[in-house]
């Protein structure tokens, strides 16, 4: 059946030979783990760019840093997952460029 065979989800794309079906479980901890890495290296950042022996820095600083900015696809994303998590705390619900740079 044409149909069913269009509903079936295969990830990641490039092994569709295989035919290997993918739950949404798969997905999700899939998603999961690659946010788990992303929190974690925001925290090694966070050490690296602020004052030695202090996990702080400011927002402007973080995200006007050439390796945070080419490596996270949204960096305010990332900070807020990581505030919800109470890995990282700030003022705020949300820190935007310019308004918040001063933050840490």
């Amino acid at each position: 059946n044409p149909n069913t065979k269009a509903s079936k989800l295969k990830w990641p794309p490039e092994e569709e030979s295989e035919n290997k079906i993918v739950t949404s479980d798969d997905i999700i901890n899939e998603q999961e783990s690659r946010l788990e890495a992303e929190l974690q290296q925001l925290l090694k950042d966070i050490r690296r760019i602020g004052e030695q022996g202090k996990p702080e820095v400011k927002f402007g600083e973080l995200f006007d840093d050439d390796k945070v900015a080419n490596y996270y696809e949204a960096l305010v994303g990332t900070l807020k997952s990581a505030k919800k998590r109470k890995l990282i705390d700030f003022k705020g619900q949300m820190l935007l460029k310019g308004a918040h740079d001063n933050v840490i």
